[in-house]
This record gives structure tokens, C-alpha cells and sequence, in this order.
């Protein structure tokens, strides 16, 4: 299972579309309303208290990285009993392009907690991947990481100090942090016996692994249940069920973003793309180019991106 899982985790892939740092003062309650987005903080100092969705309040001390998943509103505190609320977007203020700072100090001098904070979009393959099948928000304590508290040092010295290049930087250092979190959460969550289901699920970990590794290989509902050793029908409920994306729709997804990919990065023309990445047709590819990404792919190659 080792080589399917480590495929899912490679497959964590996301751009940072805002990122922030979090001041609290003592006795502050922060309100962040649902976004569209999945949300990463980082505990730099003092010890949150966080309330995600309807679940009760979690304590994360400093070194403790958690996601939120999209839609959730969140209660972010130094305490159970904070009195007072703050709304996150009262307290915000931009101090460069996709950079903010929140001050919920409640003109304190010094906050009693700081949080580094992420907002992040996946990339259509990183979004069918590990992160889709997390429902539930994740916490873990990862002070034990140097590797971590090294990231986001770099993550706030970048911040600082913007560069060319910058935006790409933060997006690794986040994807880094994101697979370490991952990677322990699982070690927890199989201990419990309470991992997500593409996790626990070999046969659709062995699946999922055969398109992330071999996206231009001749896939059918066929094969991708042969290679799960289960029958089409089960197979394909099971999958949907965990991905919410058939078989064929995720192995579309993983093959557009490949050919999103090579579209910027290679000179490769566009029918040579389409036939790398395993469809059929330039025709059938432009389709389903425009369909996802809102432009046709000679389009965008050009730098008409939306």
C-alpha cells in the first residue's frame, strides 16, 4: 500500500491564494466566516483554542498545524471563556498583494497568540486527491517537525521581503508542510482506526495510484476495477462514493491538469499534448480544456488565463 498512498500524498498540490498572519489578544474571540477555500494555520505563539463548524472546541498549541475544509466557520481564541467578538474581516488589513495581517489584539501591545494562516486552492488534481476525502477538519502537533517550523520561517520571511518567484516558493514550502500533516494524521488516524477512506481502502488506494503514476495509460472502468480486484459495479459505487467523481471523471481531471501543466511549461504543441496525456483526439481534449478551465488550450498557452 506504501507506493499508493505516497502517490495520494504527492498528489497534494495547492497555489496560496491569501496569506496572513493572525494576532489575538486575551479575551478575544475571532470570528472567520465560511470561505470557499480550504484554510491552513500554523500556531506560531500561545496556545488556540479553535471551534470549527458545530464541533466543540480543540486546544492547539504552538507547532500545531491544522485544515479546515471549505464552507466552515471558525472561532478562533487564546481561551474557552473569551467575551469578546471580532469579526476577521473587520480586523484585516492587506499589506501587499495576497498578503494580510488580522489584529484582533483589541489595541493590546503585545498578542497573546499569533497564527500563521493560509488560504489555499488545489489544482484540479490536488483537489480529487487526498484533501477532497477530508470532510472533517485535521489537527496535529508537529513541534517534533523541524522541518515545519523551518517552512514557515521561510513562509514569513518571504512575506516580508517579496521576490520573483515568491508566490511558487510559498506554494512548495505549504504543499511540504501539508504532506508532513497528512502523513501524521494517518499514522494517528489508523492507530484509531479512523482514517479517511481513500486511505483505508486498498483496493481504491491501488486504483487511484495506477492513474496518478500512468495518467496517459489506457484506462477503462475495466482496468481500473481489475487493478482494484473488484467488480465494475462495486468498484465504481465505492469510488464515487469516496470521491465523489466517477472513474473516468477523475482520470479526465488528473489528465487535463498534466496537460494544464505542460501547456506552461514545455513547447510541446497543443495535438502533441493531448495525445502525451492519453486522449484520444485534440478535438475531444480542447473540449474538455475549455469545459473545466473556461478557455481553450492555444488560448491559454498565450496568457489569456482566467
Amino acid at each position: 500500500m506504501g507506493s499508493a498512498v505516497d502517490a495520494l500524498l504527492a498528489a497534494v498540490s495547492v497555489e496560496i491564494e491569501a496569506f496572513a498572519i493572525c494576532q489575538i489578544g486575551e479575551g478575544v474571540r475571532l470570528i472567520v466566516p465560511p470561505i470557499e477555500m480550504i484554510v491552513v494555520h500554523y500556531v506560531l505563539e500561545g496556545t488556540l483554542h479553535v471551534t470549527i463548524g458545530d464541533d466543540q472546541t480543540v486546544e492547539a498549541g504552538p507547532g500545531s498545524m491544522l485544515i479546515v475544509p471549505p464552507e466552515q466557520p471558525q472561532q478562533l481564541a487564546t481561551s474557552t471563556d473569551a467575551l469578546m467578538n471580532k469579526g476577521a474581516f473587520e480586523v484585516c488589513t492587506p499589506v501587499r498583494e495576497g498578503i494580510l495581517v488580522i489584529d484582533a489584539t483589541d489595541g493590546k501591545a503585545e498578542p497573546t497568540l499569533r497564527i500563521a494562516c493560509g488560504a489555499v486552492l488545489p489544482n484540479p488534481l490536488g483537489s480529487f486527491g487526498p484533501l477532497k476525502t477530508l470532510a472533517r477538519p485535521v489537527i496535529e502537533d508537529l513541534s517534533d517537525y523541524p522541518v515545519v517550523s523551518m517552512s514557515f520561517a521561510t513562509l514569513l520571511e518571504e512575506i516580508k521581503a517579496p521576490k520573483e518567484g515568491s508566490r511558487a516558493l510559498m506554494s512548495a514550502l505549504m504543499k511540504g508542510c501539508l504532506v508532513v500533516l497528512l502523513r501524521r494524521h494517518l499514522e494517528a488516524s489508523r492507530t484509531a482506526g479512523t482514517a479517511p477512506a481513500v486511505f483505508q481502502d486498498t483496493r481504491l488506494t491501488r486504483a487511484i495510484s495506477a492513474i496518478l503514476n500512468f495518467p496517459a495509460a489506457a484506462h477503462s472502468l475495466t482496468s481500473l476495477a481489475k487493478e482494484a480486484g473488484m467488480s465494475r459495479s462495486a468498484f465504481a459505487h465505492e469510488f464515487r462514493a469516496t470521491l465523489d467523481h466517477t472513474p473516468m471523471e477523475f482520470v479526465a481531471r488528473v489528465r487535463l491538469d498534466l496537460a494544464h501543466r505542460l501547456l506552461e511549461t514545455t513547447a510541446l504543441g497543443v495535438e502533441g499534448i493531448a495525445a502525451a496525456v492519453g486522449f484520444s483526439s485534440r478535438s475531444h481534449f480542447s473540449h474538455l480544456f475549455r469545459e473545466h478551465y473556461g478557455t481553450d488550450p492555444s488560448t491559454f498557452r498565450r496568457g489569456e488565463k482566467v
